[in-house]
């Protein structure tokens, strides 16, 4: 982030008590989980939906002690997420993961993986990030293609999207919101007939995955506010 000097920020928590509300219910939650993987079973639809919220009203945050303006909190989601996306390729934020750091373009819809990597034990991390990653830069092409109403069976669609992917940019901070997106699609269909073992792990897996991102993003607001004077 550029230098930030002192500053009031009279409206800095507007989304304090969403932010709290919402992590509470997600830890208290992951604890039923511990107890009961059953639990499991039920929470896997919606765990991506309140993941999502308590990330975006944190970068909601984040973006009224940058700019100190309320209507910050009035941002879409796709403009929230993708302005973190921009803030990543210009290196005005930075994980200190490397792969993280990474900001894709439409080269990702491309990417080839062997029949059965997503499942094998063998594959490394960089790779199911990739994999990862190309299915939510997917979601996001099916998100657009819904809102616009764009039809690619025709000229002036194929070209729509042709101009679309040359812009194409996607990372980190999309995969919640993509994830939230399709939580309410047939996608999530994956846990029928799959053992409370295989739930739980992945309830497990998605509460770390998100907690560990709140927690980054937590550690940048902190550093934000001390250069506001705020701490």
């Amino acid at each position: 982030m550029n230098k930030l000097n002192k500053a009031k920020l009279p409206d800095l928590d507007s989304k304090t008590n969403l932010i709290n509300l919402t992590l509470k219910s997600l830890k208290d939650e992951h604890a039923i989980v511990q107890q009961d993987r059953d639990y499991s079973y039920a929470s896997t639809s919606w765990l991506p939906v309140k993941t999502y919220y308590l990330l975006f009203n944190l970068m909601l945050t984040i973006e009224y002690i940058l700019l100190i303006q309320k209507a910050v909190f009035n941002c879409s989601h796709t403009k929230c997420i993708e302005e973190f996306t921009r803030k990543l390729e210009a290196k005005e934020i930075e994980f200190s993961e490397a792969l993280l750091n990474i900001v894709f373009d439409q080269s990702i819809l491309k990417h080839k993986e062997i029949s059965g990597a997503n499942l094998s034990k063998r594959i490394g991390l960089d790779r199911r990030y990739t994999m990862a990653i190309r299915k939510i830069a997917k979601y996001k092409i099916d998100e657009w293609k819904r809102k616009e109403k764009i039809n690619l069976k025709t000229k002036t669609g194929k070209a729509k999207k042709t101009e679309y992917l040359k812009k194409f940019r996607i990372s980190i901070f999309e995969f919640p919101y993509y994830m939230r997106i399709r939580s309410n699609y047939r996608d999530f269909a994956f846990i029928e007939g799959v053992s409370n073992i295989d739930t739980s792990l992945y309830f497990n897996s998605y509460y770390n995955f998100s907690l560990n991102l709140f927690n980054a993003l937590n550690g940048l607001k902190q550093s934000m506010l001390q250069a506001r004077g705020y701490i």
